[in-house]
């Protein structure tokens, strides 16, 4: 069954003018919101002039998004669909954002379109045309073709969402000057793993008081209930807050993040939030080297165990040092500019015209 939205708003983009896009991603539980919400920010950047369609795989949050976004999309339940519905629009670009497809579906899809990732992980990135990719540092496990794909990288190509705000300094250092340290817990959207509930559990431990905002992805399926009996009898006062549009509310007032090294540790470099970061795997790395080498964030190990046996190290020395959460402020707003979606919806616009 296709569920397929056009909501209001979507009448003002001429439907047979400008460049014909579609735009193809996941967001579900298993492969986590953060392609969607990418998506999402670069569709909305696109000119009125665009003709555009987002056809996503996913559920009852991917649907919560797209309605908010208020952009044409349909939604539907697998890769097959997703190829016929392209097929029918008939795209002059297509954009990808996801994490794997299976041959066929891909493509039936990229056959008569110009073919970009947004996404670095696409296990078909030898086969698309261009890359975006949101920083320099390329993922030494590449074996890609020489003429395929093109890419186009750096922090210039981070997307940051319309409702991440920079935190003013002045601002940030009254935050640091309270007494107990905040500290927002954000695993994404879906967070399938259950890591948040890990990091409490280790941050329940913490031998200094702190004011722990857990946020709450669209996502989050697992049981409120365990993460409550996980901070029962802990000296910090923690807050489960279920978040979309309040979540760079929310952010802007803390002293720094536990993140998830993806898509909103570089809204939060953006936004000036410094932030410890828990990896999925080593070979992810490299979507945070540069940050971490520019001092905009830290990494803490390659696994989640290797994380969590260091966090509370890592968020003790930080609060007993607390100038090198406002140098790491200071730093990462030098770095991002804000403008990549509108960056690259430019450029989709271009390879449209270039057809």
């Amino acid at each position: 069954m296709l569920d397929s939205s056009m909501l209001p708003g979507s009448e003002s983009r001429p439907q047979a003018a400008g460049s014909r896009v579609a735009f193809v991603c996941t967001g579900t539980l298993a492969d986590g919101l953060g392609h969607l919400t990418r998506t999402i920010a670069v569709a909305a950047a696109m000119p009125n002039s665009a003709d555009l369609q987002i056809i996503v795989t996913g559920g009852t949050a991917a649907r919560a998004l797209l309605e908010d976004a208020g952009l044409p999309h349909t939604v539907v339940e697998n890769a097959e669909q997703a190829a016929t519905l392209v097929r029918k629009f008939a795209p002059g670009v297509v954009v990808f954002d996801l994490l794997r497809m299976g041959p066929s579906d891909f493509e039936a899809i990229a056959r008569d379109a110009t073919t970009v990732s947004l996404s670095p992980v696409f296990d078909h990135l030898g086969d698309v045309d261009v890359l975006f990719h949101r920083t320099s540092v390329e993922d030494p496990s590449w074996h890609l073709p020489p003429s395929h794909p093109e890419i186009r990288s750096g922090l210039d190509y981070a997307v940051v969402a319309d409702r991440c705000e920079r935190i003013p300094t002045e601002m940030y250092r009254q935050t640091l000057a309270r007494e107990y340290l905040s500290v927002a817990v954000s695993m994404g959207g879906a967070d399938a793993a259950n890591k948040t509930l890990e990091v409490v559990r280790t941050l329940r431990e913490n031998e200094r008081k702190l004011l722990l905002w857990v946020l709450l992805g669209e996502g989050y399926s697992h049981s409120y209930h365990d993460l409550v009996e996980s901070a029962r009898g802990a000296r910090h006062e923690i807050i489960l807050a279920k978040t979309n549009e309040s979540m760079w509310h929310i952010l802007g007032t803390c002293a720094m993040g536990i993140l998830a090294g993806g898509t909103t540790t570089y809204q939060a470099a953006y936004a000036g939030l410094p932030s410890l970061n828990i990896l999925e795997s080593a070979d992810r790395r490299f979507l945070t080297d540069e940050l971490v080498d520019a001092g905009a964030c830290r990494r803490l190990g390659d696994t989640l165990g290797e994380s969590l046996a260091q966090l509370n190290t890592a968020v003790e020395r930080l609060d007993s040092q607390r100038e090198d959460l406002l140098a790491m402020h200071l730093t990462s707003r030098e770095l991002i500019d804000g403008e990549g979606a509108s960056r690259i919806a430019r450029e989709l616009m271009e390879l449209g015209h270039d057809r």
